[in-house]
């Protein structure tokens, strides 16, 4: 049984303690950083996101992936008190038939075993479960809060460059309701999620910033090494916007016009050479996402998925094609719509789903204000002069492209979208306040 009585009776204590560590971490650094005032409610807010994801994978779809997984790390444990060195060697990633042949009747067999990308959350599950004591509502608890880090530090970087917007910026990165739901329950989003904010955080202070260089740079390691464990198309989607952030961080440091127009060029595709040549060198690690061929492999048996009887009424369709490039170019608009915006309302099948639509609706109708707010040539101009901004849309495009492409499941697509949505939400409401502003300041002007 995944939910008791006892899980409820210890839930106040749990959240207590949460409560008084954050409130306590939150008033010691308040008088050096106002936006510290936002720390602890979206530490509470992550926390209700995995305790309703919790409700509704017991109550409502009774089972699923993220249950499978609390269940399997269950079954570690019990490996751990009859076979410890057994324990060890599969905690230490060595999954094999051999590894495998350790779980008996005695402690059931876990799911996922063969999937290392899985299995990594299993492995996960059960570190944690040491602090929740075997109960599925308590680990999603104490994981939720674990997790919380990262979209914390994501915050910080983007308050530090736009401590103007804190307030925007609290409800594009802390505040989404489907990064609070998908992102703090035990499943491979929420670590993915943490993992790609602490990247970017880290390849901030190591790379523009310079601050902590050896302790970010490890923290950014970590965190890519993370990402390829379970889900290697994030980082491939990371890697192409950090180092444009980078180029034209380095770009805006030239002050001589004449200067910047010839070397401009030059640095881009040096560093952008440099970053291929590193990610092919360690593409071994990005398992079906290691070469384009693979990629547009996988898109393709996704498109002659969708067509099975057996996934109609849950699927959206962006139209065939092969693998040719000018063939996958031309999804590109359609899949990167999809990527980002869908489901939307005329979409809706079930509850959640529902939740999800109405966010999407919302992103769409902001994404539209800014276009035809502001437009495309100022939009241009303002992001290319801004590096984070230039890497939020970049990301956030590749990787809606990317997702729009492979996935053609709704469920699977509010969770796999993510990573992107704090990142393009960000951008979207710093655009449109910042032009807001404008507009008031040149209205006040003129009167």
């Amino acid at each position: 049984m995944l939910l008791s009585f006892s899980d409820f009776l210890l839930l106040p204590l749990y959240l207590v303690i949460i409560y008084y560590i954050g409130k306590n971490f939150q008033n010691k650094r308040l008088a050096n950083n106002p936006v510290y005032a936002y720390y602890l409610r979206g530490l509470m807010l992550k926390i209700g996101g995995g305790i309703f994801l919790v409700l509704i994978y017991t109550v409502y779809y009774q089972g699923g992936d993220t249950t499978a997984y609390f269940e399997s790390a269950v079954i570690l444990d019990r490996l751990r008190e009859i076979n410890f060195s057994a324990y060890i060697e599969i905690m230490s990633n060595n999954l094999n038939q051999q590894t495998y042949s350790y779980f008996t009747s005695e402690t059931a067999w876990p799911q996922y075993f063969f999937d290392k990308q899985s299995f990594t959350v299993v492995r996960a599950a059960n570190i944690v479960n040491y602090v929740g004591f075997n109960s599925y509502l308590l680990t999603t608890v104490v994981l939720a809060a674990l997790t919380y880090n990262g979209i914390w530090r994501l915050f910080l970087l983007f308050t530090e460059l736009y401590p103007k917007y804190a307030k925007q910026l609290a409800y594009s990165i802390l505040f989404v309701p489907s990064v609070l739901f998908w992102g703090s329950g035990i499943l491979k989003d929420t670590l993915t999620l943490m993992g790609a904010c602490w990247f970017t955080f880290s390849f901030y202070k190591v790379f523009i910033k310079r601050e902590k260089i050896i302790v970010n740079a490890i923290t950014m390691v970590l965190s890519a090494l993370l990402i390829l464990q379970m889900k290697p198309y994030i980082f491939i989607a990371l890697v192409p916007g950090a180092l444009i952030w980078f180029s034209f961080d380095k770009i805006q440091a030239i002050t001589n016009p004449v200067v910047k127009f010839f070397i401009a060029p030059l640095i881009i595709s040096t560093i952008l050479g440099i970053g291929s040549l590193a990610l092919s060198s360690i593409s071994g690690s990005f398992g079906q996402y290691s070469s384009i061929d693979k990629i547009v492999d996988k898109a393709i048996v996704t498109q002659k998925d969708l067509k099975m009887d057996y996934n109609k009424g849950n699927t959206f369709d962006i139209g065939e094609f092969d693998g040719t490039a000018g063939s996958i170019g031309r999804k590109f608009p359609l899949a990167t719509f999809a990527g980002l915006f869908f489901p939307q309302l005329w979409q809706v099948k079930n509850p959640v789903m529902l939740l999800a639509a109405l966010e999407n609706s919302f992103l769409l109708i902001l994404t539209l204000i800014v276009l035809f707010k502001v437009g495309p040539r100022k939009i241009y101009t303002q992001v290319s002069k801004e590096p984070l901004l230039i890497f939020s849309v970049v990301f956030s495009i590749f990787f809606a492209f990317s997702v729009g492409l492979t996935t053609s499941n709704f469920g699977a697509l509010v969770r796999y979208k993510i990573p992107a949505v704090p990142f393009y939400l960000s951008a979207m409401l710093i655009l449109y306040h910042r032009n807001k502003q404008k507009d008031i300041v040149e209205e006040e002007i003129s009167n």
